[in-house]
């Protein structure tokens, strides 16, 4: 979190956008109750990007999906429509709990939901109805979700798509063809798709995975928003387009001022886009610092590892002069259903003892801006 002089009523300063508190998100599964996300602080500033980093399941779309409101919406759909009373019911308990205003923790439970609190422009987003959402999603936070073929309908061109997020928050009905038209074009040509007076009317089977990647980009910047959340934005694609869906971004963010939040297992995006990294591991950050720090001189042993199963040249050149060799995490990332007692990490961790094993670490700042969620910090090897 930057530092500020102005405060606002619930204590964010004048840069701040996005202020996550203490946020759990839990669902329900045939197996038990997922523990998806767990006890996750974070803020994201005015123009910057930070990066939820870390493998597959850790939990970092969970939290996008938390931001968004549409955490609660999935886990009760998948609920109802498993068959599984005892899940049905702890939902009805949690809305139980809701209305009186009290939390798992007050109700002696484990509850599914989203419970903490997701501050953006000063309102607390876990306290407004849908209808209250609906204004803020898709219009002041929008999302660029993966696969993009999945995410596009192939029947509508780009011009209507593009449109599209504007002509919903047009509540008032003053937005005009005209000016539809120019916004449309302006946000294309934000994100430097080619020939964009054609591109506008093609649909995306006529668009190549670059092209329409950057299309979803546009659909979310046209809004104009305070926050864009993009998810694996360059997964599956070559060098090339890559390094342009990348540049798209960035000059988004400067020319906009644009706070984002980067979703990716991907140490090179985040090293290119990131100016903070939350790295994630069993729905709790493992270790936050600027990108820098945590890329390059990692304190928390899950962040060495996980480094180090998928190096970076810099990270390559690195083993090579320690004489150390590239491996793989070893065993299985945690169960969430049931976790172990104690660090998530500690039956993988090399650096483990009995404390690791019996209690959970205290998430705390071991320098200034840089935080870790270890017991062993003092005590790890230099990187």
């Amino acid at each position: 979190m930057l530092s500020g002089t102005w405060l606002n009523a619930v204590g964010m300063t004048a840069d701040e956008v996005l202020r996550v508190e203490r946020l759990r998100a839990y669902y329900t599964s045939k197996r038990g109750l997922v523990r998806a996300v767990e006890d996750v602080s974070f803020s994201v500033n005015k123009g910057q990007c930070v990066a939820l980093f870390g493998e597959s399941g850790a939990g970092k779309t969970s939290v996008a999906l938390a931001i968004l409101g549409l955490f609660d919406r999935a886990a009760r759909y998948y609920a109802s429509v498993s068959g599984d009373e005892e899940n049905k019911q702890l939902w009805r308990l949690r809305d139980e709990a809701k209305a009186k205003g009290l939390t798992s923790r007050e109700m002696g439970l484990e509850l599914p939901g989203v419970e903490g609190h997701i501050w953006f422009e000063g309102r607390d987003l876990l306290s407004l109805d849908e209808t209250e959402l609906r204004r803020i999603r898709g219009n002041r936070i929008t999302y660029v979700p993966q696969g993009t073929r999945k995410s596009m309908n192939p029947y509508l061109t780009v011009e209507q798509q593009t449109a599209e997020p504007m002509r919903v928050h047009d509540e008032d009905g003053t937005l005009t063809r005209d000016e539809a038209m120019r916004r449309v074009l302006e946000a294309l040509r934000l994100v430097e798709l080619n020939e964009v007076d054609i591109r506008r009317l093609q649909k995306p089977p006529d668009l190549s995975v670059g092209e329409d990647q950057r299309v979803l980009i546009a659909m979310a910047l046209v809004t104009r928003p305070s926050l864009l959340i993009a998810d694996e934005p360059a997964t599956a694609v070559d060098v090339g387009v890559r390094s342009r869906i990348i540049e798209a971004l960035e000059i988004a963010r400067s020319e906009m001022g644009l706070a984002m939040l980067l979703i990716s297992n991907d140490q090179g995006i985040v090293a290119d886009l990131a100016d903070q990294v939350a790295v994630m591991s069993a729905g709790r950050i493992m270790e936050f610092g600027t990108a820098e720090r945590v890329l390059l001189s990692p304190g928390h042993p899950f962040t060495r590892a996980f480094l180090m199963s998928n190096p970076s040249m810099e990270i390559l050149r690195r083993i090579r002069e320690k004489g150390l060799r590239i491996r793989g995490i070893p065993g299985s990332p945690p169960d969430p259903v049931s976790p172990p007692q104690g660090c998530p990490f500690h039956p993988r961790c090399q650096f483990a003892d009995d404390l690791c094993g019996r209690e959970v670490p205290e998430y705390r700042q071991v320098e200034e801006g840089h935080w870790v969620f270890c017991h062993k910090y003092e005590e790890l090897p230099e990187w």
